[in-house]
């Protein structure tokens, strides 16, 4: 998948018939959480819309296995897995699982050999997929076989109907914009920042990782962030970005953990752009979640971050840079396919945001969401979301998400910068299914 805003491309489509689903007993209860204030703050001010990157139906390509990174496998035991939880399809890919061993995460249409693919261990799945992998006490937990996944550990109570994680400060993640001037008053111009929603979402996501467990450090990373061409093994694009130079040598744009250079204070672009151009999870030879050369030739734009590097770049985060047990930290990926998308979305928000209090990122169609929506000029761009609550007691039930696409990417009128936006639970596995979404990241 790739993500995309504006000029962006948003996620590369992962299509494939679901053929694999794992088998235990359990059922899931749901929730969602209460709409959050929808303003920008007085002097907030957007510039104009880049222009949108349009997916055909006819261009979703067809997935084939990518080279994986295999971790080792824990012991699973055989025993009931839970009370009455129904666990996630986490097995539902284009391939069928093998029976032992390890399974390549979510495999791509696109395989790229800088970033090789994470593999999680079928014993590992089987205990997420069951809901037995929790954060509990900013520790990482597998729960025991008798334990309802649904009851929050520190507490002994069931994970409440909806909840609504704190998003004061996270609401305000909006990616730079592909013009201006960064933080030291430097000109720019870089196509590429319109495709960071990948990035975005994770950065919001973890944010919640460090006020639980202090790590990674999302409000305090700063610096010079130069699109990594040099690390793909590939020349500066011709007609590329324009960016500071310093003694014949380009060397980024500047940006830390909050700034005031798009008329209002944004937050945690220095992470956003770390995780864009510079995170390096073990086994990757190239730098940044961002894919910005393909084939051996310059990417301009870039590409966007794909799902699964998304996934790989979430785990490696929350693993502490880990390079023995980053591919299994604690996400996982389920693709569009699932047969039962609706229910497992719904638990899985449910487990993630109502029980562990951490966000679950969507690779999302915008031609689903309320603050994309423009009548029939509503675009069918590639986009990744960050959704930080639910209402399993509103009618319709709903999810409440984080879009870090700004004013400045999309000016329609259902977008501000910092909103919080509310959309139906059926409308985000709409969102998820159409021709430009992929899945969900848990």
């Amino acid at each position: 998948m790739q993500a995309s805003h504006g000029v962006r491309h948003r996620w590369y489509v992962a299509v494939g018939a679901a053929s694999f689903v794992l088998v235990i007993a359990i059922s899931a209860g749901f929730m969602s959480l209460p709409s959050g204030a929808d303003q920008s703050p007085p002097g907030s001010a957007g510039s104009p819309v880049a222009p949108e990157s349009i997916v055909s139906p006819s261009a979703a390509p067809s997935p084939s296995a990518a080279p994986a990174t295999v971790s080792a496998s824990p012991t699973v035991s055989d025993q009931p897995l839970g009370p009455t939880f129904q666990p996630i399809n986490v097995f539902a890919t284009p391939t069928p699982a093998p029976a032992h061993g390890a399974f390549p995460t979510d495999p791509s249409f696109f395989s790229d050999s800088l970033r090789p693919l994470p593999a999680q261990s079928i014993d590992w799945l089987g205990l997420k997929a069951s809901g037995r992998v929790a954060l509990v006490d900013g520790q990482i937990t597998v729960l025991g076989a008798a334990v309802d996944p649904l009851v929050v550990p520190s507490t002994g109570l069931a994970a409440p109907p909806r909840r609504a994680l704190d998003t004061t400060w996270t609401r305000w993640i909006v990616e730079p914009p592909g013009y201006g001037t960064d933080e030291k008053g430097t000109h720019y111009s870089d196509l590429s920042y319109w495709n960071l929603c990948g990035d975005g979402a994770a950065t919001v996501a973890l944010w919640y990782w460090q006020e639980l467990t202090g790590h990674p450090d999302v409000t305090g990373t700063a610096g010079y962030f130069l699109d990594p061409y040099a690390n793909e093994g590939v020349q500066w694009p011709t007609r590329g970005p324009t960016v500071a130079v310093s003694n014949g040598k380009r060397i980024g744009t500047y940006w830390s953990g909050s700034d005031r250079v798009s008329g209002f204070t944004a937050h945690g672009r220095g992470f956003l752009m770390y995780l864009a151009m510079a995170a390096q999870p073990a086994t990757w030879q190239a730098t940044g979640l961002a894919v910005f050369a393909r084939g051996g030739k310059a990417l301009y734009p870039t590409a966007g971050t794909s799902r699964q590097n998304i996934l790989a770049g979430l785990n490696w985060e929350v693993s502490g840079h880990d390079p023995n047990t980053w591919t299994q930290a604690y996400y996982t990926s389920v693709i569009r396919s699932d047969p039962t998308l609706a229910r497992d979305l719904s638990a899985a928000v449910t487990l993630d945001v109502g029980r562990d209090g951490v966000p679950v990122v969507a690779a999302v169609d915008t031609f689903n969401l309320p603050n994309w929506q423009a009548g029939s000029a509503t675009p069918h761009t590639r986009h990744a979301v960050a959704i930080v609550g639910y209402d399993n007691t509103s009618k319709p039930p709903t999810f409440t998400y984080i879009d870090t696409c700004g004013r400045s990417c999309n000016d329609r009128g259902g977008n501000q910068n910092g909103q919080i936006h509310v959309i139906s639970q059926s409308q985000m596995v709409l969102a998820i299914q159409n021709v430009a979404g992929s899945g969900f990241i848990w």
